[in-house]
């Protein structure tokens, strides 16, 4: 009966100060929404192929080599697989996995023929014996026989929505296949996600070299092998036995190559193996949902303890009438309870709706049944019981320890150590949080618009990138790019392996000038022909340009590789010869540096040749102010030369942008949560102000009528929260200085950190708080002093 009695009190109480707890309900409800979705990203990131029983055993290995420039690839040579299987018993699986991209799969004939992109890769059938993507038809077995597919339940229905896949013929890539298998569709927080899977024996003839035992020297990011280790069977025992195994099976004596294994749980965190996305920075994304929600409970304590000079009187009145101190402290948890309650009923509410927004702003698949699982119910549990039990402590406390016959004579002040001093602290806390926040988030902005903005060494802009098919290129490639060319509106047409700067890169080792081979370096490698310079704005130093030609008939190459021969000026190394793939080729061309990365990563020896068999990439220049009126022509152009495939194109500048996707990612949590930190300080100013306002009524009257004016009142109020604020500033800017130091040490080329970095955020949050403050002593400067004076 007392604890009902408890509640009917908390709401009655809420009821009479209702601006006071929508004030902060608003504040609470904005940081509980930030944490869960938060805490919702983090709980799919970390649950990444949580879902296979044998997990633990699971890994990827992945190579390493150091030819003058010390790289690492998710990749092997693809005969890896069979030799470790064949010397070692170290695994109880061993599988080989080829990706082949979006493949073109084609249905039907002539009006009934549709067209599809479908992620795929050619896989062993003992790959899903080591992970647990289950059959719903046929079994992995079905693997074994050239020519046969299996193929997830979701593209199975787009495929043929009104009947049965199985057992159906499809077209891959311009081939007759066979779907003999469906399996359940992947799920999305697993790393492998393929839709399409295709017999590895078909690997076999459509690679021929690539898939042979003869490969070795050939390393690709997309094919990848995966093991399950005997029970038992340490990671470390593997690693060691690696340099043994290379030198006894890779017949190139001189390799650097290096191989390891990777577990599975860190192939999603690992971004020098391709990952998504790092651990730390997931940590940082906790790091700002916790900021937020601190700020928004430290609004609840700082309005809750200032409620104390009210409530004084109500409390001496309960205790006279016998309540005791724990009754008095359990109200005010109980009615810092309800609000809790309240605030995450309103953000869940508001999470159910933003949810779709949520996941694309994060480019993830998080599904809504995440809202209803144990981990987010415990989470937002332990949240409201954290924060009641802080917000009611304080407040409680400090009012259980009056003595009824001081509060009734009106004798109490109120302690240092539980008001002004204590709530002093916590403005500091959340002003410098704020100014915490908006630091990085403008030293991250800068970084990123260096990098996407800056000097590239190459254009970005204007530059559309076309798909070119693999099947009879040299006429089709002369085709496209002369119908292309006679465009009104296109300035400038180059066919290419890929864009100067792009996800997609080769390497390759060379030898400089007839060297021995032992001083071989790895060179980055592009082909491209002779509209590649003026296409995308490469700079030539010296020499000329590249032949027109099939073969490697000269080649140009970077400052960077000038330098790393050691020569002194671009103009002495023309004519220099240069074994690229064991064939020699002479230097006619110095290109000014360009990057071909981000900007994580340093400029490396680059080599520019001509090869027909090599372009993937037809890169168009439009000019801009032509593009809406040039991109459908071009489309019309593109599918006369390939009528039978696929039309997609893509922008250059949105694809430097989604190479720094996780960087850009990271800024927009930054910003959308600073913004939201902002928002909740300045709920929890104007509510300080406004109890201000109403203890300084009577000072106020009294200035007044002294004559003093609107700035001398205004001046009582902003003061003090200028001092705090400037305490805040000398908290807050060095760990900005610090964190944002160490994430910039990622960078290769990166800003330079000064105070000009942090006069923006500090200016903008002064006036952010002078301007809360001003609204509501201004309102309590303008009123008829007669009022206040009437009565305290």
């Amino acid at each position: 009966m007392i604890q009902l009695n408890w509640f009917k009190t908390a709401i009655r109480n809420i009821r009479r100060n209702l601006s006071s707890a929508i004030i902060n309900v608003g504040g609470l409800t904005i940081g509980f929404t930030g944490a869960m979705l938060l805490f919702c990203l983090l709980h799919y990131h970390l649950s990444f192929d949580d879902f296979h029983p044998n997990k633990d055993r699971i890994y990827r290995i992945v190579s390493e080599t150091n030819e003058g420039v010390q790289s690492f690839n998710q990749g092997v040579p693809q005969p890896v697989g069979k030799a470790f299987k064949n010397a070692y018993p170290f695994a109880e699986q061993v599988a080989m996995r080829a990706d082949r991209g979006y493949a073109l799969v084609t249905i039907g004939e002539g009006l009934e023929k549709k067209q599809f992109r479908i992620s795929g890769s050619y896989v062993q059938p003992s790959y899903f014996s080591i992970f647990n993507y289950p059959f719903l038809q046929g079994d992995a077995s079905v693997l074994r026989v050239p020519g046969n597919v299996a193929i997830t339940e979701k593209e199975a229905r787009r495929l043929f929505p009104a009947g049965d896949a199985y057992g159906k013929n499809i077209m891959v890539d311009g081939k007759l296949l066979t779907i003999a298998g469906i399996l359940k569709d992947i799920p999305p927080n697993s790393v492998n996600q393929r839709d399409l899977f295709v017999s590895y024996e078909n690997y076999k003839t459509d690679q021929p070299w690539m898939a042979s035992d003869s490969s070795w020297p050939a390393i690709s990011g997309g094919v990848q092998c995966f093991v399950l280790l005997n029970k038992g069977v340490k990671a470390a025992t593997v690693d060691n036995e690696f340099p043994r195994f290379v030198k006894q099976y890779n017949p190139d004596k001189n390799t650097t190559l290096q191989l390891k294994l990777q577990p599975l749980k860190d192939i999603h965190f690992n971004l020098t193996f391709d990952g998504d996305i790092e651990k730390k920075q997931l940590w940082g994304l906790a790091v700002i949902g916790l900021f937020l929600l601190l700020t928004a409970a430290i609004n609840f304590i700082n309005l809750s303890t200032a409620q104390i000079f009210f409530r004084q009187k109500e409390t001496g009145v309960r205790k006279a009438l016998g309540s005791s101190d724990s009754q008095i402290r359990w109200q005010f948890l109980v009615e810092a309870f309800v609000l809790s309650v309240i605030a995450v009923v309103l953000s869940l509410l508001v999470v159910l709706l933003v949810f779709p927004y949520f996941n694309d702003f994060c480019q993830t698949s998080i599904s809504l049944t995440a809202l209803y699982q144990y981990p987010f119910v415990l989470f937002v549990s332990a949240m409201v019981l954290v924060i009641s039990l802080l917000v009611g402590y304080f407040p409680g406390s400090i009012l259980a320890r009056l003595k009824p016959v001081q509060v009734m004579r009106g004798h109490f002040q109120q302690p240092a150590s539980g008001g002004f001093s204590m709530r002093r602290m916590l403005v500091v806390g959340q002003f410098a949080i704020v100014l915490f926040m908006i630091s990085c988030t403008t030293i991250i902005s800068r970084q990123l618009q260096s990098a996407i903005r800056g000097d590239l060494g190459f254009k970005q802009s204007g530059i559309v990138l076309l798909d070119i098919p693999g099947k009879d290129k040299a006429n089709a490639v002369a085709a496209l790019r002369n119908k292309l060319k006679g465009l009104s509106g296109v300035k400038s047409v180059s066919a290419c392996y890929a864009a100067p700067m792009s996800s997609n890169s080769n390497s390759t080792s060379v030898t400089f000038d007839n060297q021995p081979p032992e001083s071989a370096f790895s060179v980055n490698v592009k082909a491209a022909d002779t509209g590649y310079l003026s296409t995308f704005g490469l700079q030539l130093l010296a020499g000329r340009n590249l032949y027109a030609g099939d073969s490697v008939n000269g080649i140009l190459v970077n400052e960077t590789f000038v330098k790393k021969v050691k020569i002194a000026s671009p103009e002495q190394a023309l004519g220099k010869t240069v074994a690229l793939n064991n064939k020699p080729a002479q230097i006619i061309g110095v290109v000014k540096d360009f990057h071909a990365g981000t900007f994580h990563s340093e400029i490396l020896p680059t080599c520019l040749y001509s090869k027909l068999s090599s372009y993937y990439t037809c890169a168009v220049s439009i000019d801009p102010y032509q593009l809406t009126q040039v991109l459908p022509v071009v489309e019309k152009v593109w599918k006369e030369v390939y009528p039978d495939e696929m039309y997609s194109y893509n922008f250059l500048d949105e694809n430097i942008k989604y190479m720094y996707s996780t960087d850009i990612t990271l800024l927009k949590f930054n910003q959308v949560f600073s913004f939201l930190a902002i928002l909740v300080g300045c709920i929890g100013v104007f509510g300080l102000v406004s109890f201000m306002a109403i203890r300084k009524k009577k000072e106020i009257g009294i200035r007044k009528v002294l004559g003093a004016g609107v700035d001398n009142i205004l001046w009582i109020f902003a003061r003090e929260f200028i001092y705090l604020l400037s305490v805040a500033l000398v908290i807050a800017i060095p760990p900005a200085y610090y964190f944002m130091n160490r994430w910039l040490d990622d960078f290769v080329y990166k800003i330079q950190i000064g105070p000009y970095n942090f006069f923006g955020p500090v200016l903008l949050t002064f006036v952010l708080v002078i301007l809360t403050v001003g609204v509501k002593s201004v309102r309590a400067a303008l009123s008829n002093p007669i009022h206040n004076l009437k009565s305290e």
